[in-house]
């Protein structure tokens, strides 16, 4: 007895049993027997099938008559598996079934297994999606999980004959013919989870005409799911896999990735006269989720080129949108009595682990209370409030967005709709700040350059309106709910500066730092006073008031100079600096510079009043009436303002100048005009002992200035 061509092994031993007046399980021990048992893993069901050994495979071959390269040829799970058994060595078994486990196969057209076989014994086939429908006979071939299927009558829906040859032409004429039926079907299978909308006429008109008239109506619109939405896959695989349409959908696109499908009206439309349903354009619009927006998505992101990456990513059907099986759904056969039938406990979703489910929901709470407090999701990254890292969490949701469950991708829709939009969460963050003024302080008036924001929030808005042809259309749609649309953007003016309220500003940190510091004469480039540039803004003014290139305003500077009279004083500022720290040193103190100003804790400060006595001649009027403030005059020492009466030899000052009084700092010595000797100072606050007169140098290594006296050794 020979095989039928794709035939399943337990479907070939099933009719040789019967040609030989046997049960199959007589059969089953008949070329697995050893030492007298069974040698057969696994149940037997309707829906099984079963793997031989080679000693079993040779007994079958025995059996049937026929060689085992034609049985290898004919079944294609002949020599799939070496199974080993349970007793050891001989001839062996296994039982295997699942829609995991073996591969899909459907129930052989009943004529045609009658007339190959001459007898009227059922036969199962492993079947190629475009295998379903015996066009001759007009049958369809449905797969029931537990039977060994159902030969369906089409007597009454021709289309669905004509969607097989349409399929087949398609697998010949395209490529990616069969992926993009894969993708056709699980688009076709979620719309089938779906409640059917009441513009919906063809599909249940299909399921009432295919219907067994012993049939319970809820286990046939299950079990008839794929006879039912056949045509309409077929026909959306073919639309698919056009590349003109492939090429529309990312011109269409304009750049952006999509939102939702109703920013590709020529996709949908072209989709809803294919299926003849022109009421799915309006309900496809708005779909931001699902296998059709996958798909629409890929599209998009990969522009259609020619690698096989990219290939690969187009056609794509990740597990959460591919149909669940029917061993998940079917509910058990409804009785003979016409009981209803049972449903089966609820199953999880196949490649998703309860401990993930667990997670999205802990992490869903999280993200409740921050849309709560904050009004949306758009989260930046490292935040993570309530010590949780809500930032991370919503980042790589947004990353995976089309793989998410329809579940999950819902219940996040449903929070808040924009948690994954095609643009970054700082744009969407800046968008809440500008809908939140608006709601507060009324219209934005872009075309008065939004005067009641802040200038950080109106100098954003105005680069948007700039950039509002090329931004995302539904991020136009969210300008046009704050009052920005098109016309208003092409409208709107720069936002402006309110420089008399920045100065007003700039004024009440100058008062403060003043009031902290005493003066602004250390307020330099750099200084920065409770985050404002303090610093900057003074140093501006300072050079309009010194250059006249920009003049100050007379208010504005009549408020610096109440706050310091010196804030921008005609000499250099360490100057001002320096009489600001001498003045402080010498708050309390009598100034005496007989002891060099030893008094001071501040060496820096007396060193630089020696200076000012050094130089004091060559300091304007308003330098020497800051130094009379705080005790130099021109009679601040008993011999005048900085006589040096000590010789080079009690000084340790080289200069030689003996023949008359010499300025304190020896200003004949070009080094002490800049620095005044510290020696002097030393020596007026305690004159050295006498010292032993040294040996004079050698006449050789004499040097002489221009006086005719050794140079002063400046240290």
């Amino acid at each position: 007895m020979a095989p039928l061509r794709g035939e399943l092994t337990l479907s070939f031993l099933n009719r040789l049993a019967a040609r030989y007046h046997l049960g199959l399980r007589d059969l089953l021990a008949a070329i697995t027997e050893t030492d007298g048992r069974q040698n057969v893993a696994g149940m037997l069901h309707p829906d099984s099938e079963i793997h031989l050994n080679a000693q079993a495979r040779a007994r079958v071959s025995a059996l049937c008559r026929v060689p085992q390269h034609v049985l290898e040829q004919a079944l294609p799970a002949w020599t799939r598996e070496e199974p080993s058994g349970k007793y050891g060595s001989g001839p062996a078994g296994r039982l295997m079934r699942g829609e995991e486990a073996v591969a899909a196969w459907g129930p052989a057209c009943p004529a045609c297994t009658a007339a190959r076989t001459g007898r009227d014994v059922p036969a199962r086939r492993y079947l190629a999606p475009e295998q379903r429908v015996c066009a001759r006979h007009r049958y369809w071939l449905m797969f029931l999980p537990g039977t060994s299927g159902l030969p369906v009558p089409l007597g009454r829906r021709p289309e669905v004959i004509q969607a097989q040859r349409r399929h087949v032409r398609l697998l010949r004429r395209s490529p990616a013919g069969a992926q993009a039926l894969e993708v056709a079907r699980a688009i076709t299978g979620s719309w089938w989870g779906q409640p059917w909308p009441v513009e919906e006429r063809l599909w249940p008109a299909r399921l009432e005409a295919t219907r067994p008239d012993d049939a319970d109506v809820s286990w046939w619109k299950v079990a008839a799911r794929d006879l039912i939405t056949y045509p309409e896959t077929v026909a959306l695989a073919r639309l698919l896999a056009s590349r003109p349409l492939q090429q529309r959908a990312v011109a269409e696109s304009g750049g952006h990735l999509p939102y939702r499908l109703g920013e590709l009206p020529a996709l949908l439309t072209e989709v809803a006269h294919e299926l003849q349903r022109p009421w799915l354009v309006h309900r496809l619009a708005t779909v931001t989720h699902g296998p059709l927006f996958t798909w629409a998505h890929s599209c998009v992101t990969t522009r259609v080129p020619g690698e096989a990456t990219a290939h690969k990513a187009l056609w794509r059907v990740h597990s959460t949108h591919r149909p669940r099986p029917l061993s998940d759904l079917l509910p058990h056969v409804p009785a003979a009595d016409g009981t209803a039938p049972v449903p089966r406990p609820v199953m999880r979703l196949r490649g998703h682990s309860l401990q993930a489910e667990r997670a999205f929901e802990r992490s869903l709470v999280y993200a409740r209370a921050y849309h709560q407090q904050h009004g949306h999701l758009a989260v930046p990254k490292e935040d993570a409030s309530w010590d949780y890292p809500l930032g991370t969490w919503l980042s790589n949701l947004r990353t995976r967005h089309t793989r998410l469950p329809a579940h999950q991708a819902a219940a996040l829709h449903a929070l808040y709709p924009w948690w994954n939009a095609p643009w970054s969460t700082l744009w969407q963050r800046t968008w809440h700040q500008a809908r939140d003024h608006a709601e507060d302080h009324g219209p934005l008036k872009p075309a008065r350059g939004f005067p009641t924001t802040s200038y950080s929030l109106g100098e954003w808005l105005y680069l948007q309106c700039t950039r509002y042809p090329a931004l995302h259309p539904e991020q136009q749609h969210l300008f046009t709910q704050i009052g920005i649309n098109a016309a208003a953007a092409a409208a709107a003016r720069p936002r402006r500066r309110n420089l008399k309220a920045r100065a007003e500003e700039a004024l009440a940190h100058a008062r403060s730092y003043a009031a902290e510091h005493g003066s602004l004469a250390s307020v330099t480039s750099a200084t920065v006073h409770e985050g404002f540039r303090l610093g900057q803004w003074l140093a501006n003014q300072r050079n309009y008031q010194r250059t006249g290139h920009r003049p100050l305003p007379a208010g504005r500077a009549r408020a610096l100079t109440a706050i310091d009279p010196w804030w921008c004083p005609p000499w250099n500022l360490k100057w001002q600096r320096h009489y600001y720290r001498a003045r402080d040193a010498a708050a309390g103190r009598r100034l005496q510079a007989e002891n060099g100003f030893n008094a001071l804790d501040d060496s820096g400060a007396a060193d630089w009043l020696w200076r000012q006595c050094a130089t004091y001649d060559e300091l304007s009027e308003e330098q020497r009436q800051l130094l009379a403030g705080i005790g130099i005059t021109p009679h601040v020492g008993p011999h005048g303002p900085g006589t040096c009466t000590y010789s080079p030899e009690e000084t340790g000052c080289g200069c030689g100048r003996q023949d008359q009084p010499s300025q304190k700092g020896c200003r004949s010595c070009d080094s002490h005009r800049s620095a005044p000797h510290a020696a002097c100072r030393r020596a007026e606050a305690s004159p050295r002992a006498p010292q032993p007169p040294r040996a004079p140098p050698r006449p050789e290594t004499r040097l002489r200035n221009s006086h005719g006296t050794r140079p002063c050794l400046a240290r």
